[in-house]
């Protein structure tokens, strides 16, 4: 009885140390694996079962008083509370997050890019964005400015539409992996809203 109890106890401490090994073996591949620097070679685009839609956003009045006796003149300014976006999206966050380590600013499709459903394309010129799942702001490159003259004792109202041009598309992107050459690919959907127009009306009613 006493050599089987040392026998479970000896096979019990085996069985520990195989454990332990195969736990360090796998943080140590876990750790290989991040340690890896990849560096984007190119992004390619599509139109895979994507649409485009026209996003139309009423903005509130801008309302401006002129209870004097002169004329008063006032500059709006429609586009300056526009925000165009971009945001990426993968069913694989994880691998995402080990190949954009190092971040990237790629060009992605604009307000009026054509991408073609048949085949991968890529894109050279136009806006250009962080490669991240982060939703990134990209800035307007144009501001439209409306001025008006408002006669005394009148009230100027602006009222404007504006629309935005929402591309859904499908990206694949490859990274090399810099030491050993080899290469990854990661594809997922890209969302991205760019102004397109403003619709404007401007009314003067007097003050009464």
């Amino acid at each position: 009885m006493t050599q089987i109890k040392e026998l479970l106890r000896i096979g019990l401490f085996v069985i520990i140390v195989l454990c332990g090994t195969s736990a360090c073996s796998n943080d140590d591949s876990d750790d290989d694996e991040l340690a890896k620097d990849y560096k984007l070679k190119e992004v390619a685009w599509i139109m895979q079962d994507d649409e485009v839609k026209i996003i139309k956003q009423t903005i509130p009045g801008f309302l401006t008083d002129n209870n004097t006796d002169e004329e008063m003149k006032v500059t709006v300014k429609p586009t300056a509370d526009v925000r165009q976006s971009s945001c990426f999206y993968t069913d694989d966050a994880k691998l995402f997050q080990l190949l954009t380590q190092t971040p990237n600013e790629i060009y992605v499709p604009g307000g009026f890019t054509l991408l073609p459903s048949d085949h991968f394309s890529y894109i050279h010129s136009g806006p250009k964005t962080l490669f991240s799942l982060e939703e990134q702001y990209i800035p307007l490159t144009v501001e439209i400015t409306h001025e008006s003259t408002i006669p005394p004792h009148h009230r100027l109202i602006y009222n404007h539409i504006i629309s935005l041009r929402e591309i859904n598309a499908t990206y694949r992107a490859c990274f090399t992996e810099i030491n050993t050459g080899k290469e990854l690919q990661i594809t997922g959907k890209w969302t991205g809203k760019f102004f397109i127009q403003n619709e404007g009306e401007t009314l003067l009613e007097e003050i009464k």
